[in-house]
């Protein structure tokens, strides 16, 4: 007897039959694809952003700006380097009051004063307060490559000594100091240097 042909509902059963099969061996693995995307979107979203480089608040160069200049540095300061206060001369070529017309012309501030005294000694210090960070100067312009790495004093300072004196530059943020001491027939260098580091200390720390 010849077997009975395959009916629909058999046909349909054995698909049925098969897609289970299909399932049970692999099936799953759709699945698992579609949510390893999801997984990844789920570490992104929970891996904390880098925080961005911390930079100084900018200030306003009139509050910062110390009210003169020419009477920023301490009397014990003035008397090692330049002697008896009768003996030093009053202010020479200032400019040691900040002007606000600066900041219009030049985006900074600009304090200058000369001081000399009796004995033939100098000291002249200047100093600049800008809008933003320090990038140039009415001043030789100095950079960070020029540092001194023995100096620590505000960002970098770059000093140099020399002739009958020395020289000291120090940038800190948005200020800019500038102190040329000298003594007629020179001397002892490094104590030289050392007084025009004091000096341009306590000129940053008159900064508001």
């Amino acid at each position: 007897m010849s077997p009975a042909p395959r009916t629909p509902k058999s046909a349909a059963a054995l698909a049925a039959g098969l897609l289970l099969l299909l399932t049970a061996c692999g099936g799953g693995e759709p699945e698992q694809a579609a949510e390893a995307p999801d997984a990844a979107a789920a570490d992104t979203e929970e891996a904390p952003a880098q925080a961005p480089r911390e930079t100084a608040e900018l200030r306003d160069p009139v509050e910062m700006a110390p009210d003169n200049l020419c009477t920023v540095l301490s009397g014990r300061t003035l008397d090692g380097l330049l002697g008896a206060e009768d003996l030093r001369s009053d202010p020479q070529a200032t400019t040691g009051t900040p002007d606000p017309q600066d900041l219009e012309e030049f985006d900074r501030l600009r304090m200058s004063c000369l001081l000399v005294s009796a004995g033939g000694a100098m000291l002249q210090f200047d100093m600049e307060v800008h809008e933003g960070p320090y990038v140039g100067s009415t001043l030789p312009v100095v950079t960070e490559e020029e540092a001194d790495p023995g100096v620590d004093l505000g960002d970098f300072a770059v000093t140099g000594t020399g002739g009958d004196g020395a020289e000291v530059t120090v940038v800190e943020g948005q200020v800019l100091v500038y102190v040329d001491y000298s003594r007629m027939g020179g001397g002892d260098e490094d104590e030289m240097l050392d007084g025009a580091l004091l000096a341009a200390e306590e000129l940053l720390a008159s900064v508001g």
